[in-house]
């Protein structure tokens, strides 16, 4: 499920990117202005866009890393977890064992005192 979520939004992202550029040529290419004023302001847009791809894909990793970490941390306590149980579940099978044995321990002796 977190594997849709990130597709989608990294669809989104992409044509949200790719829509903001195609917006912002297409009005610095009809805006009535100089060709160097057009070129200047293509250049800072780039630079703009740079800036803030670079911080989206910071944000992402650092996202990712805290989700990796948070992953870490529930795997480690759910084996932790199971371990608890499974050593519970020994105890318990030992002690029904032991008490069976002792059962048939007290029936074979009874069985013999009998004879």
């Amino acid at each position: 499920m977190s594997n849709n979520n990130n597709s989608d939004f990294g669809a989104f992202f992409s044509g949200f990117v790719i829509g903001g550029l195609v917006g912002a040529a297409v009005a610095l290419v009809l805006a009535p202005q100089s060709g160097q004023e057009t070129r200047h302001q293509i250049r800072q847009k780039g630079v703009e866009l740079k800036e803030q791809g670079a911080n989206s894909w910071y944000s992402a990793k650092e996202r990712a890393q805290h989700a990796a970490e948070d992953g870490k941390m529930r795997a480690s306590e759910m084996a932790s977890e199971m371990r608890n149980k499974a050593e519970e579940i020994v105890r318990e099978a030992a002690k029904t064992a032991t008490k069976k044995a002792r059962g048939n321990k007290k029936s074979s002796s009874t069985a013999k005192n009998d004879d």
